[in-house]
């Protein structure tokens, strides 16, 4: 079927979209800003892309309702399971990394968690900021129609919160920044580890669609802006000095009181 084929090129198209961000951030000097002119030709392209695959939404949502695709409860209850993988343990687990290194005394453990946690939170937030204007119906509720649009609904109606899709972004958005921190400090290994990263972040966003949540162009979406936003941080982080925040997050460490507890303290030097 026509729109069997389609499936697995909206997915690649995810990691197209992911790889040409991180390109951008390949430069042999430091950007001024966080974000760069170039940027907004990707986000055309980005934009532009969805675009494309939204033709085939409404055929691509058709397979994936379909006996076949849907298949036993078992399956059904595994994307139930797997669709857990959202912005709320993803943010979880990169504010406990950050624990955890404070704890530990990593600086590495510790930096990784909070740009995972900045790269999440500033990609949650661009995500809300476009779907509440945006007002994209869900194809649960308009499985026939991806253009339902209703200015500013997605403020006030979840069912109109399709574009872009959260999982997708904060799944890609991880990825990257894990992919960014492994290249500032082995930079040979990201072409093995890269791969399995992006791999494992289409799964969220496939998920939604499996779910009848989301559509294939909100999964593209959500993957370009996680991955722009993602390697942003990264990129920002080792190229400019730390904000007086980041150098303080940095400079806490926890140590045991020596009764049971524990006590924060500062760093010297930081």
């Amino acid at each position: 079927m026509h729109t069997f084929r389609t499936a697995p090129w909206v997915l690649s198209f995810c990691l197209v979209a992911s790889t040409l961000a991180a390109q951008s951030a390949d430069s042999t000097t430091a950007p001024k800003t966080f974000f760069r002119r170039r940027d907004l030709v990707l986000s055309g392209v980005a934009i532009a892309g969805s675009g494309v695959v939204s033709i085939f939404d409404e055929r691509i949502g058709r397979w994936a309702r379909s006996p076949n695709v849907q298949g036993p409860a078992s399956r059904h209850d595994l994307f139930e399971n797997l669709t857990v993988i959202n912005e709320v343990p993803l943010t979880l687990g990169a504010v406990a990394l950050y624990g955890i290194g404070r704890i530990s005394g990593s600086d590495v453990t510790a930096k990784i968690g909070l740009h995972a946690t900045e790269a999440l939170v500033l990609t949650v937030a661009a995500s809300e900021l476009i779907r509440g204007p945006v007002g994209r119906a869900r194809p649960r509720v308009s499985p026939t129609d991806p253009y339902n649009f209703s200015f500013g609904a997605g403020f006030t109606d979840f069912a109109k919160r399709s574009y872009p899709s959260i999982h997708s972004a904060v799944a890609f958005a991880t990825a990257s920044v894990l992919t960014g921190e492994l290249h500032e400090r082995h930079p040979g290994a990201v072409p093995f580890v890269a791969p399995v990263l992006f791999a494992a972040a289409i799964v969220p966003g496939a998920t939604r669609m499996y779910l009848d949540q989301h559509w294939a162009s909100d999964v593209v979406a959500g993957a370009f802006l996680g991955t722009l936003l993602g390697t942003r941080v990264v990129t920002y982080a080792y190229s400019h000095r730390p904000s007086k925040l980041e150098r303080a997050l940095l400079a806490v460490t926890v140590v045991p009181d020596g009764h049971g507890g524990v006590l924060i303290a500062k760093t010297l030097g930081n």
